[in-house]
């Protein structure tokens, strides 16, 4: 049975009391849980999925969008307290990877514990400045050209003015927190964190290296066949992966613990 969470902001489709993992996932410009939710199947069960349910989508579609990238990570800071007591692992894809990253940030500034890995997935860097690219202020006409040219937005859709109509004020609301949003601090977050990167982005794979700048941790590098949507062309693949490198850090989090 799904479930969701108190807040309006969480959705968690299979809560466990017994958890001692949560897995916090935060969706691109436009997404939305159903990149994760299919991962609930697959996780070990000792890890609780928790999904980022933005506003202006899915059952808050009639709620205004989220444009201010400091009011925005404020917000999830204070809905995801309650699970901060836990080991958490973030996991970001695309514009989801920088909110992850400045709650991170809100998370080290407050003395509060931080996720134990940090995953960006098919993401420049946080320091990468995007504000030339201004696509939130474009016509419609040249908004529809670009989401038509990233192939992340089904053509059914794109040609459907209805559809577009209600849909093009979250997007441009998403593009505005992407093309406003630059870190140019010098602070490096204590933990390690691993790129996932499909092979036909147009981000360039130094664009996505460049996390390590970012991390006092060791950086690992994923790469999987697809454009920059990689993460729902092969949402079971990427998801396998997420479990596979979870099993590896608790083995090795064990195995010390034991020596």
């Amino acid at each position: 049975m799904n479930y969701l969470s108190k807040s309006p902001w969480l959705y968690i489709p299979k809560p466990n009391v017994n958890a001692h993992v949560k897995l916090i996932c935060f969706p691109y410009a436009g997404g939305s849980t159903r990149s994760f939710s299919n991962w609930v199947k697959i996780l070990p069960d000792y890890v609780e999925l928790i999904m980022i349910a933005m506003p202006g989508r899915g059952s808050r579609f009639s709620e205004a969008s989220a444009d201010c990238m400091d009011t925005l990570t404020d917000t999830l800071l204070n809905e995801l307290s309650p699970h901060l007591s836990h080991e958490t692992i973030f996991f970001g894809h695309s514009l989801g990877a920088r909110v992850a990253f400045e709650v991170y940030r809100k998370l080290k500034k407050s003395g509060v514990q931080g996720p134990c890995h940090f995953i960006a997935s098919g993401s420049a860097n946080p320091g990468k400045d995007r504000s030339a690219e201004n696509t939130h202020s474009l016509s419609d006409t040249d908004f529809i050209k670009k989401l038509r040219n990233l192939n992340g937005t089904p053509p059914e859709v794109l040609e459907n003015e209805e559809l577009m109509t209600l849909f093009i004020p979250v997007l441009r609301a998403d593009f505005k927190l992407a093309d406003t949003y630059c870190y140019n601090g010098s602070e490096q977050l204590p933990c390690n964190v691993t790129v996932f990167m499909g092979l036909d982005d147009e981000i360039s794979e130094q664009e996505q290296l460049a996390w390590q700048h970012f991390f006092s941790g060791q950086l690992t590098f994923k790469k999987f066949n697809g454009d920059h949507f990689f993460i729902d062309s092969h949402n079971e693949i990427v998801g396998n992966a997420v479990c596979d490198l979870i099993q590896e850090i608790f083995i090795d989090k064990t195995l010390t613990h034991v020596g």
